[in-house]
């Protein structure tokens, strides 16, 4: 599943001290396709070739793979492939889905089970 936004974080921390109109340069892509996907505008991944651009530019250590994973490829030996969408990638699209007060509960409930479960882990070690 493309995740917008960490790719947008990703395109953040490759950009560098470069201005983004620079950093399309370097990657010889134009400046409205970065900022599209700077901005979170363009809905469906980038493809692989223009990934592999932006990482060949990168600056720090943003990398291809960490590219390909935002936009939802994983690595087949070679190559890359789209990633099949897990439970996981369900819940989370449910979740962003709730209003805040609702994510609030869902985090509330989290903390409460997780304090629980070390508690319980806590008295099973004394014994």
């Amino acid at each position: 599943m493309f995740s917008k936004k960490i790719f947008s974080m990703l395109l953040e921390k490759a950009k560098g001290p470069r201005s983004w109109r620079q950093f399309a340069a370097d990657c010889d892509i134009s400046y409205v396709q970065m900022r599209k996907l700077v901005q979170g505008e363009q809905e469906n991944p980038p493809r692989p070739k223009l990934i592999r651009k932006l990482a060949d530019h990168a600056f720090d250590d943003v990398d291809l793979e960490d590219f390909m994973f935002a936009a939802g490829m994983v690595r087949d030996d070679a190559s890359f492939i789209v990633r099949e969408s897990t439970k996981q990638d369900a819940f989370y699209a449910d979740y962003r889905a709730l209003s805040q007060k609702d994510k609030n509960t869902v985090n509330e409930f989290i903390k409460f089970l997780s304090s629980r479960s070390k508690r319980a882990a806590e008295g099973s070690e004394e014994q």
